[in-house]
């Protein structure tokens, strides 16, 4: 698993002591350990951190990582096999902590015990293992990801969806699933929302439209309006997926010419910090195809008693 590089984990240098690995991993501990930090993941990451130090603490399990690596090393037990196997605790804790593997009081100091933290001793008895069975979780959770197209209209106003989905199964076939998801109000391309029943991530994109297109929380879109709604300006309505908008148009728009709608694109979601984008609306002056008597005499008329020429010749 090339992906984990446990020098990093501890942040420190592929050269670094014994010395220097157990202070940077002193140092780490105590703003991961969740007693002080509770934000989300600190607990999962301090665990991360407990197995790497497990092994880089240890000079025979060092050199074993620096030489195979964690996927490639002699003897490797399959994570699964290696739990199912267990039957608790027995000698063979007391002859793994004899050969360099977990003790509780290795990884604890001054006012922050290890003993504190919801780890399964198992987990370091062969750290080795630990990343092993996280990279399987990993490659499962990717496994079983499927994408979900969902309109801007379920973005601006959030929605509950009650649809079939088609989910992978371990054996590269699909099984189809009803479920019931709930689209958060501000949901984006790329947010990822993770179901229990099934258990699956839903990683969502926006539909392709024509008339709209989303950069972060922007949206753009193209406004059409009437030669005199452009000559005169006034106020114009239109559809947006968040429901009917009215904008000003000021008096010789022309096409081209771009709207800035504050706070009327995508909005923030609920309890996050932030302001929702805004909407550009570039305008677009449509001429009818087909004029009635009247409105053909009004135009002859203009263009006899106006003096605008837009070619300036």
């Amino acid at each position: 698993m090339d992906g984990e590089d446990l020098y990093k984990i501890l942040g420190v240098a592929r050269t670094a002591s014994k010395d220097e690995i157990q202070a940077a991993y002193k140092k780490m501990a105590r703003k991961l350990h969740p007693d002080v930090n509770k934000s989300p993941g600190a607990e999962d990451s301090f665990k991360q951190l407990a197995a790497a130090y497990a092994i880089l603490k240890d000079p025979e399990q060092r050199k074993r990582y620096d030489t195979y690596g964690l996927n490639s090393r002699p003897g490797a037990s399959k994570a699964s096999g290696d739990r199912g196997r267990r039957s608790g605790p027995s000698t063979k804790s007391t002859r793994s902590t004899r050969q360099g593997g977990f003790r509780p009081a290795d990884f604890g100091f001054g006012d922050i015990r290890f003993e504190d933290i919801n780890i399964d001793a198992d987990d370091l008895r062969n750290p080795f293992d630990f990343f092993l069975r996280r990279e399987e979780r990993k490659r499962r959770t990717k496994e079983r990801e499927v994408n979900l197209k969902i309109s801007l209209k379920h973005a601006y106003l959030g929605t509950t969806l009650n649809m079939l989905l088609d989910l992978p199964t371990e054996l590269g076939l699909t099984e189809t699933k009803r479920i019931r998801i709930k689209i958060p109000k501000g949901a984006k391309t790329g947010d990822r929302l993770k179901l229990k029943d099934p258990d699956c991530t839903v990683v969502l994109a926006f539909e392709e439209h024509d008339q709209w297109h989303v950069e972060g929380r922007d949206v753009h879109t193209t406004l059409d309006i009437t030669p005199w709604e452009g000559a005169l300006g006034g106020k114009v309505t239109f559809i947006t997926p968040g429901g009917p908008l009215t904008v000003k148009v000021p008096a010789g728009a022309s096409s081209g010419q771009k709207l800035r709608l504050r706070g009327k694109g995508l909005p923030q979601k609920p309890g996050r910090e932030g302001s929702p984008g805004d909407m550009y609306a570039t305008l677009r002056v449509v001429v009818p195809r087909s004029l009635s008597d009247e409105e053909r005499q009004l135009f002859e008329k203009l263009s006899e008693v106006s003096a605008f020429n837009p070619r300036g010749t």
